[in-house]
């Protein structure tokens, strides 16, 4: 089972701008960027460097553009060197396990809910996270709605 959300109200707003950088993965892109010289970057040296992140795991995001500054990188000029947003940025993910628990329609639906929940919160707040309560208040509708039993996962997959 995988839970997108926990129990704990563990949530914050979806962005792959919010991801924070194991040390190990600090290092591995120390490593690949001392590979190249940011002043004479070329699209090829950017293709490698956007390749070796992604073998990595490394996603992009806050944290690996905040290490890339570090180490005298622009990650939006490494991106557009290497046309990320021409390629996509991943492919496409792998179909559900079969026995899947949720119908891609359940599972749509109830983002669609949670991401409505999430904007109303946070435009009311005027914050750019949730707090505490208001975490705890989405994941309490969204068990509402759904028919989930508290404390159990809001996605449910088995394989």
């Amino acid at each position: 089972m995988i839970s997108g959300i926990n129990s704990s109200g563990e949530m914050s707003r979806p962005s792959r701008m919010e991801q924070s950088l194991t040390a190990d993965q600090k290092t591995q892109i120390s490593d690949v960027l001392g590979q190249f010289d940011p002043e004479n970057l070329t699209e090829a040296d950017a293709k490698s460097i956007v390749e070796a992140f992604s073998e990595a795991g490394i996603t992009p995001g806050s944290g690996l553009a905040s290490a890339m500054g570090e180490l005298g990188y622009d990650a939006k000029t490494v991106g557009d060197l290497a046309n990320v947003e021409q390629r996509g940025n991943r492919p496409p993910p792998p179909p559900p396990p079969s026995g899947s628990t949720q119908s891609s329609d359940e599972l749509s639906s109830l983002v669609e809910y949670f991401t409505e929940l999430m904007e109303e919160k946070l435009a009311e707040s005027g914050e750019t996270e949730l707090s505490d309560n208001d975490k705890q208040s989405i994941l309490a509708q969204l068990y509402d709605k759904f028919g989930i039993d508290e404390g159990k996962s809001i996605i449910n997959t088995v394989a």
